[in-house]
Order: C-alpha cells, then sequence, then structure tokens
C-alpha cells in the first residue's frame, strides 16, 4: 500500500453503463499501483468483494417500517411528476436528473477512508447535501455535465451554466426561475465549503467546468479514461477466426469471417456503436445517415456494421453500401474482433465527454471519424483518423472517404494504436490519479 492510503469510490453501480466501466478501469489501475480502493455502490452487479453494496447498510427489515417508505415514495413521485408536469412537452430526448435520492444510512460516515472518490452517482442514489458531511478531500471525476449544471447531463450550445440556469432549453422552459434554476441553487448550497477536486477526462470538459459558477472555484485537473490495451489490441487473422468459430451470435461469426477470408476482396467496412442512438439525437446517427446517403449517391461501395441496436430502431437502406446489424455486445474480446475487421470507425456524436468507443477502436489499431467539438477531439489525434466540421454531414462523408484512400499500409492504424498507448493505457492513467491522491493526503 501506498502509506496506507485508502480511497473509496462512489458510483452508482459497478459495471453497468459506460460511466461505471470507466470508473472500474480507473479503480483497477489504481489497485496496481499499490492504493487500497474500495467501490461503494447503490446496485451492485458482480462478484469482486471489493464492492460494498447499499444494502449491506440497509437496517433489518420490517414490514410496518417497509410500508410506511413505500407510502413516502409514492407521494415524492407524485411530487416529482407535479415539478416536471410543466416540460412534459419539451421535444429534446434528453437524459435529465433532479435531486431525489435514496437513504444511505450513515454509509459515509461508517466507511474507512483517507479520500472520497465520486463518479456517477445520479438515478436516486447519492443526496448531494450528504458531501458537507464528508470532511475529507473528495474527488469528483466528471462522466457528464449535470454536476455543473441545473438538470442536464450535457449541453451543445447553451452556456447558462456559466452564470446560473434558469430557462432552460432542454426544458423549453422560458421561465427564469424554472426547475433548472432551482435544482442549481441546491447545488450552490450544497458545494459551498467542500474540499472538491474535480477531474475531467477532456480538455474540453474541464474548460466547461473551469467557466461554470458552480465549479469554477475548484481546481480542476484533466486526466483521460483509461484503457486496457491489452485487451483492445490489433489481433491476428487466426486470433479473429478463433472468437468468430466460438460466437453463438452467428451474424458477428459471419462479419468477423468474411472480413478476415475476403479481406483485400469484401467492401471496406464501416463500423458503428448506436447504442442509444434511436433515442438520444446527441449520438449523431442523423448525421452518420445523411453522410451515408452522401455516399451511396455517389456509387460508393462500403459496408456499415452497426452494434449496439437493431434494424427495426434504425432503419435504413441504401443502393451501394450494405448494412448489417450485430446487435448488443457484451464480449469484450467480441469488440476487439469486430474493432480489428472494420477498416473504420465512424463517432459523430454532437457532444462526447471522451469519447470510449473511439478510444477502444484507436487501441485496436482503427482509425477514427469524428467531429471537431467537445471531448473526442482531444481522442483522434492528428494522423489517427479525420476530424469533421462540426456537424458536416458532407465533412463526414469526405472522413470516411479520406480515412480509407490514406490508411495504406494500416499507417493511421498504427499511428492510432501508439496514440492510445502512450495516452490512455491504464498505468499511464492511474499514475495520474495517485499523483494527485498524495497532493492531497
Amino acid at each position: 500500500m501506498i502509506n496506507g492510503m485508502k480511497v473509496l469510490f462512489v458510483n452508482t453501480n459497478d459495471i453497468s453503463g459506460g460511466a461505471a466501466r470507466a470508473a472500474m478501469r480507473i479503480m483497477r489501475g489504481v489497485q496496481q499501483s499499490g492504493v487500497e480502493v474500495q467501490m461503494f455502490v447503490k446496485d451492485k452487479y458482480s462478484k469482486s468483494s471489493d464492492v460494498i453494496s447499499l444494502s449491506t447498510y440497509a437496517p433489518s427489515s420490517n414490514w410496518l417500517l417497509d410500508i410506511f417508505k413505500w407510502v413516502i415514495q409514492k407521494f415524492k413521485n407524485r411530487y416529482h411528476m407535479f415539478k416536471w408536469h410543466p416540460y412534459r412537452r419539451t421535444k429534446q430526448n434528453v437524459f435529465m436528473s433532479d435531486l431525489r435520492h435514496t437513504d444511505i444510512h450513515g454509509a459515509l460516515q461508517k466507511l474507512d477512508y483517507d479520500i472520497v472518490h465520486l463518479h456517477w452517482i445520479n438515478n436516486r442514489f447519492l443526496d448531494i447535501r450528504e458531501l458537507a458531511k464528508i470532511h475529507k478531500p473528495i474527488v469528483w471525476t466528471l462522466h457528464d455535465s449535470w454536476p455543473f449544471c441545473g438538470v442536464c447531463h450535457y449541453f451543445i450550445d447553451c452556456e447558462r451554466y456559466q452564470t446560473h440556469c434558469g430557462a432552460c432549453p432542454m426544458l423549453g422552459s422560458k421561465k427564469e426561475q424554472d426547475l433548472a434554476y432551482e435544482i442549481f441553487e441546491k447545488k450552490l448550497e450544497a458545494y459551498k465549503d467542500l474540499d472538491l477536486h474535480i477531474v475531467t477526462p477532456s480538455r474540453w470538459l474541464g474548460d466547461s467546468a473551469k467557466k461554470s459558477a458552480l465549479l469554477g472555484c475548484f481546481p480542476v485537473h484533466v486526466i483521460p479514461n483509461c484503457l486496457d490495451t491489452d485487451l483492445f489490441r490489433p489481433l491476428s487473422d487466426t486470433e479473429i477466426l478463433t472468437i468468430a468459430e466460438r460466437q453463438q451470435n452467428t451474424v458477428v461469426s459471419r462479419v468477423l469471417r468474411e472480413a478476415t477470408q475476403e479481406k483485400g476482396l469484401a467492401k471496406p467496412l464501416i463500423l458503428f456503436g448506436a447504442m442509444n442512438a434511436a433515442n438520444d439525437r446527441i449520438k449523431g446517427f442523423a448525421s452518420l445517415l445523411s453522410a451515408l446517403q452522401i455516399l451511396d449517391a455517389q456509387g460508393f461501395n462500403a459496408h456499415l456494421v452497426v452494434f449496439g441496436a437493431n434494424a427495426q430502431e434504425l432503419p435504413m437502406k441504401f443502393q451501394n453500401i450494405d448494412v448489417t446489424f450485430v446487435g448488443y455486445i457484451h464480449d469484450s474480446s467480441v469488440l476487439t474482433a469486430l474493432y480489428n475487421v472494420a477498416n473504420v470507425m465512424v463517432v459523430p456524436s454532437y457532444s462526447e465527454v471522451f469519447g470510449q468507443t473511439a478510444s477502444e477502436a484507436m487501441s485496436c489499431g482503427t482509425p477514427v471519424v469524428a467531429f471537431r467539438c467537445t471531448g473526442i477531439q482531444d481522442v483522434v489525434e492528428e494522423g489517427c483518423g479525420y476530424l469533421a466540421e462540426p456537424y458536416s454531414s458532407k465533412d463526414l462523408a469526405n472522413g470516411i472517404e479520406w480515412c480509407l484512400a490514406h490508411n495504406e499500409n494500416n499507417v493511421l492504424g498504427e499511428a492510432a494504436r501508439e496514440s492510445a498507448v502512450r495516452r490512455f493505457a491504464v498505468n499511464v492513467v492511474s499514475d495520474q490519479y495517485v499523483a494527485l491522491y498524495k497532493s492531497l493526503v
């Protein structure tokens, strides 16, 4: 152990969702550096002994108390619905959050630690007023913009967070003292007097936090999300075919076999990760669709492979571009194989805190096309892909063509791999966190 240092990670759950996976990767890396770390979660899905579930601190069941809590929760939900009612017609499909929380039964006072390291605490988990009860340094790694905004977890053009949220465009509100204003005020009160240190995985998010009225008074550090570069790595054809053979998903197996066995003959393969792309416009599916329609009209022959969605969610039809949906991928080795057989990975998001799929693809030696905006521009360095003009479908199409035309001998892929290992390897990132912890204790 490093001088007996103990750090408590806090996240809504341990392995489900991008923030949870990022937090777990950071935690494992810091542990490898010799720091004693535990993770406190609302919902535990893994069997890890160093992950502590909220249920551990729940009092013994009492049916009268349970009924009372159930009734109280019903009233709270009704009150919540009443408060959100004026904004029910908003056309923005955005994941929002008020300040509802779960009783943690004093867990943060009972657990032993030197530093609390917060990650994603929403979905009715941690009451931000609990932070005032922590009389030790708090590190907060931001996985979205909710900590310094009123209700929204991301923003594009709105700059109200820099002064005071209200008349929130995400809510479709024109009232200054709306729900976003109210929650912003509560955050102002909760954050004052904290020994708080902000970490962001990209310079863009860090700059935004520094400009914010809520977090601008606290120190901000930029540390990228880490990546298991030994898992996400270039594979041999034999390794890819081995993964294909053991697949129960016959569509994935076919894609991997054809791309490997028909190398040089098959159409270039474009990969797109479409998690929640049907419902969340921020994922940029509309721009990708327009870009592909431009290429298709030009007679461009390609094979688009989509993971994280199905044909019913994202209907597409082209004359010259084949489309294959491989569904949701839960096996990292399969995802690694898909990155390997792709000629280019497209991440057309309008807003990315970091761009995890982009970094994973790069680590596998695959160039990435994305928009030159938000956090992903930190990930895709020059020579590792193409950053298109935001939010131009035409330039996104140009980027796809450019990567395919300029990747002779996989020069872009090799540069992407080198960039990912140099900046995102677990030991590189964990060393930066350990240095931060040492500076605080």
